[in-house]
């Protein structure tokens, strides 16, 4: 059993009272598009995280701050998690679009990762797809820098509620716009899923 507790995520905009008188721009439009942009980050991290925390160590790479030819492979290749990669689950990998840049200008003869003549890059590393999230940090020092597993082994709760609070009166001039929601994210089997991390030096 894995218990999924939920956790509240809260975020308030500030709004002077001309600007909400003025509908000519379209705020309401605005300020929904805005708050769905951020709730999306929001759960991106809370994914991330999760993984970061729960997640298995897929490969320590040998560099602090790069990844070398062959560490991508030990990865989709690690023997606890092979078994997790049939048909019918959801593999990817997920890291910066720098990071992936980098794996894919691994230079060999023909490259390594990507296809050539150059021109031909797709989102993919090792048959996989590559999704990019700017939550995944970047290559350093002790960072967690790739994902990558079956992503159908992370389980997802949220409330159905999104509540919005609309202050006018705690701050002279300024509409305070307060909004939360609550969800929480769960690694159900941490073979399934995983990351490769740098050294620490």
């Amino acid at each position: 059993l894995k218990a999924f507790t939920l956790a509240k995520k809260t975020r308030k905009i500030e709004l002077t009272e001309e600007i909400l008188e003025d509908n000519d721009v379209n705020l309401n439009a605005y300020i929904s598009d805005r708050i769905g942009r951020q709730i999306a980050k929001t759960h991106n991290t809370m994914l991330i995280t999760e993984v970061a925390a729960n997640g298995m160590a897929l490969k320590t790479f040998a560099a602090a701050a790069a990844i070398a030819a062959g560490e991508p492979d030990a990865i989709v290749f690690n023997d606890a998690l092979s078994y997790y990669l049939a048909d019918g689950s959801s593999p990817a990998w997920v890291m910066r679009p720098s990071t992936f840049g980098a794996i894919a200008s691994l230079t060999g003869n023909p490259r390594i990762y990507a296809e050539t003549p150059q021109g031909k890059l797709q989102r993919q590393l090792l048959n996989y797809a590559v999704e990019y999230s700017q939550a995944v940090a970047a290559p350093a020092a002790s960072a967690k820098s790739v994902y990558f597993g079956d992503w159908d082994q992370v389980g997802y709760r949220e409330a159905p509620e999104l509540r919005f609070i609309m202050d006018p009166y705690s701050v002279d001039g300024l509409v305070i716009l307060k909004y939360s929601f609550r969800a929480v994210y769960g690694v159900l089997q941490a073979a399934a899923v995983g990351y490769g991390v740098h050294p620490s030096a």
